[in-house]
């Protein structure tokens, strides 16, 4: 006996769903997983400068939070003439001297070797620093420098835990962003 129009139709229905489900069950099973440091959305938020005075006076600073809870404060301002003004930031050594690492404990010490980076065009280089004192324990510091025509943007995003991948390029935003750039520009 031949099967009925309609029972054909339902079935050629419910194969094309089946194979739509798997369809879209192979799509998600092949998706590369998300970083956890990328589902977070860091809003960074304009504090007081706490530093100390020196001779390059005072920066701007921002908290947020960051991945897992962990909150992130970024400190960053303008040293004009500390640099080399022919080869920028051209090696570690530049990112030890004029980098503020040493605002943010008694001793510190590099994780490792910095390495090349750029804020916003301007060529710089980045470090990270483990530092010490007695009242805050052991942080994570990430020196930032850039430096162009003599004037550089020194920069420390500084946390209890490691920094992120997200955290760094949230920060390079807020620092790479008009405002910022508009008042590094006028100091």
């Amino acid at each position: 006996m031949p099967t009925p129009p309609a029972i054909r139709h339902v079935r050629k229905l419910a194969a094309v769903i089946l194979l739509g489900l798997l369809v879209s069950a192979a799509v998600v099973a092949h998706r590369p997983p998300r970083a956890p440091d990328q589902d977070t959305d860091m809003i960074w938020r304009e504090v007081a400068w706490r530093m100390p005075l020196d001779n390059w006076g005072q920066g701007r600073a921002w908290r947020a939070t960051g991945p897992g809870g962990t909150e992130v404060l970024m400190l960053a301002r303008t040293k004009t003439g500390f640099c080399n003004c022919f080869d920028g930031i051209a090696d570690d050594t530049e990112i030890d001297r004029i980098g503020d690492v040493d605002l943010h404990g008694d001793s510190f010490t590099p994780a490792g070797p910095g390495e090349a980076t750029s804020m916003g065009g301007v060529p710089g280089r980045k470090r990270l620093f483990r530092t010490a004192d007695r009242w805050n324990g052991t942080r994570h510091v990430l020196a930032i420098v850039a430096a162009t025509d003599c004037k550089a943007v020194v920069a420390t995003i500084v946390s209890d835990g490691a920094i992120s991948p997200a955290a760094e390029a949230s920060a390079i935003a807020v620092l790479t962003g008009e405002p910022f750039h508009q008042w590094a520009a006028n100091q």
